[in-house]
């Protein structure tokens, strides 16, 4: 059995595919580097890990019994109907004739499925989301290059930073890995990280998407605080102590529990995006 620091070392690897000693030295605080060798043999031995000089990654196992799997459709198969319920709002307030960024993430992928009809031009840094949207002849879809991390599906790195600079955003629908009061917002790779500040910096209006299960995720690289956000939209589960946060700041928060009607988001967004405008 895991105690509980051996769990999210575990929980951490197979969501990233592969980990670091030194991002799991940050990922577990105080604990001593041998402390983290001990675990890290255990979770070997245990057949979950596998370990390299310097890092390890996720083990042999797989639901289907043919190898490792990837971590995307891993991650895909978990907390379905809080994604389903965030992408639905979020889909509600995208509307045609604007430029999106959608940022890679299974709750992004969700969020496919549920957008209205029109015209749009969208731009992602994610494989699987580039070729999903390429099936619809109403959308222009500009794909960042770079090197792709088999596990989030992403391109990152110098390539996709150099062609963002060129392209203007109007609202940026972004993910987490995981948030938590200390760190905010991270990510578990650092080009992953530069490449979401660098979006949220070139757009004019940022939303959120987070489910329950990332927070007090705490990952090595943060890319964004909540003064950074301008709606997050999370699903019914989230605790008040966020709920509070966002509060204090002014960030809006939609969650499938607010009851609120469609067309009263809709609204609060038009007004943010006319606030922000107004400068």
């Amino acid at each position: 059995m895991l105690n509980k620091r051996q769990q999210t070392i575990l929980d951490f690897i197979n969501e990233h595919g592969e980990a670091r000693n030194s991002q799991l030295q940050e990922l577990i605080g105080d604990c001593s580097s041998m402390t983290l060798w001990r675990d890290l043999e255990k979770l070997e031995a245990d057949g979950k890990i596998v370990r390299f000089r310097g890092g390890a990654q996720a083990g042999p196992e797989r639901e289907d019994g043919q190898g490792q799997e990837i971590n995307f459709l891993r991650r895909a198969r978990q907390n379905t109907g809080e994604k389903e319920s965030i992408a639905l709002i979020a889909a509600d307030l995208m509307q045609p004739d604007q430029s999106f960024f959608l940022d890679a993430g299974s709750t992004t992928f969700t969020l496919l499925r549920y957008i209205h009809q029109g015209n749009y031009n969208f731009i992602t840094s994610a494989a699987n989301i580039a070729s999903e949207l390429a099936r619809h002849p109403g959308y222009d879809v500009t794909m960042l290059g770079g090197q792709l991390n088999p596990n989030t599906l992403s391109c990152s790195g110098p390539m996709a930073e150099r062609m963002l600079q060129e392209i203007n955003i109007d609202i940026a629908v972004m993910a987490s890995s995981g948030y938590s009061p200390g760190s905010a917002f991270t990510s578990g790779r650092l080009s992953e990280a530069e490449l979401k500040k660098l979006v949220i910096r070139k757009a004019f209006f940022t939303i959120m998407l987070l489910d329950h299960s990332k927070l007090s995720k705490r990952h090595p690289f943060t890319f964004a605080t909540l003064d950074d956000v301008d709606i997050v939209i999370g699903d019914s589960s989230l605790p008040a102590e966020f709920r509070e946060a966002c509060a204090l700041h002014k960030v809006q928060l939609f969650t499938s529990d607010d009851g609120l009607p469609s067309e009263e988001r809709k609204q609060i967004l038009l007004s943010l995006l006319q606030a922000k405008a107004a400068g």
